[in-house]
């Protein structure tokens, strides 16, 4: 019997899609204190700094003990660790709006649409937690007489036959936010390089985030397609490498974009950047969806025997002949 690991290092990986959520909307609140006359003060950094690891660390306390509920139960499936973290994630957004947690508490009549995405940041949680910390063996109920004797008999279990990737939505969840992240990274080395202070520069400051989450929301479905293209046009080439993913994302990507340009005209720029958006997307999907078994084909019904024969048997080219007296 297998359980998940307890795993300081997993779990710090597990926080980066929390921690990230979390930064944007915290960044999102502070512009919202520019954008209000009401409210033209800029609230302390000691407070900001409060309110983040606040809510990370709850973050991190709800998902270890979700967890920590699995392990009890045996469980140890990516899918149960990708619901537990969106269900920690949800009670933590709900216990940080009664406790004051958050710069603003979400305007009358968006309460529940306000922690849809701190609630998928959850679910990415999880499933990074499943995916990193590993499995362990634990010892199965005792059972009387020689059950040593018969677990020391039993060899490893092992597999040596045909694999293939498999197919991960959570995977397809982490891919699709390469766009997003790449984009918000270059927004902030341009402020960077480019930026000048000045009375705007806390709503230029949050450029990077606004830039994050308009590109998250509108290539969130392009993306998913993208990927599953690239992971079914890998399966039919019987592909499986992460670099074979990468080369392949990189070619779906800017056939994409060939294909789009007498639409849009042309466009260099977005072809280069398309090009490594989807060799990122692909070998991200490749590194966390993991491989499986290929699937045995079906039970044949046969009602004649003499039809089992080889594909390769005589029979299967040419008719037989029954000499008859």
């Amino acid at each position: 019997m297998y359980v998940v690991r307890n795993s300081s290092r997993a779990l710090f990986a597990a926080l980066i899609p929390l921690a990230v959520v979390h930064a944007v909307l915290l960044t999102m609140a502070v512009l919202t204190t520019q954008t209000v006359p009401a409210q033209a003060v800029l609230p302390p950094p000691d407070k900001l700094l409060f309110l983040y690891a606040g809510r990370l660390a709850l973050d991190g306390v709800l998902l270890f003990a979700g967890h920590s509920v699995l392990r009890q139960f045996n469980i140890c499936g990516r899918i149960a660790y990708a619901l537990i973290g969106g269900v920690m994630a949800a009670t933590s957004y709900l216990l940080a709006v009664r406790n004051g947690l958050l710069l603003f508490p979400p305007p009358s009549g968006s309460e529940i649409t306000a922690g849809l995405l701190p609630t998928a940041a959850g679910m990415l949680a999880g499933f990074l937690y499943g995916q990193f910390a590993g499995l362990e063996v634990v010892a199965a109920a005792p059972r009387p007489a020689v059950a040593a004797t018969e677990a020391a008999a039993i060899p490893p279990r092992v597999f040596d036959g045909p694999v293939r990737v498999r197919s991960s939505v959570g995977a397809i969840a982490i891919a699709v936010t390469v766009p997003a992240a790449i984009s918000a990274a270059l927004a902030f080395m341009v402020l960077a390089l480019f930026g000048t202070a000045g009375p705007d520069s806390i709503i230029t400051a949050a450029l990077p985030a606004q830039v994050f989450l308009t590109v998250l929301i509108a290539t969130t479905v392009p993306s998913a397609i993208l990927v599953l293209a690239i992971h079914h046009i890998a399966r039919a080439l019987r592909r499986s490498r992460g670099g074979e993913y990468a080369a392949i994302g990189s070619l779906v990507a800017a056939g994409c974009v060939v294909l789009l340009m007498p639409v849009f005209g042309a466009m260099p720029l977005l072809l280069a950047t398309a090009v490594v958006n989807g060799a990122i997307m692909g070998a991200l999907y490749r590194r966390f969806a993991g491989i499986e078994p290929v699937p045995l084909p079906e039970v044949v019904i046969a009602t004649d025997t003499q039809a089992l024969v080889s594909a390769d048997h005589p029979s299967r080219r040419q008719h037989g002949v029954i000499l008859s007296n």
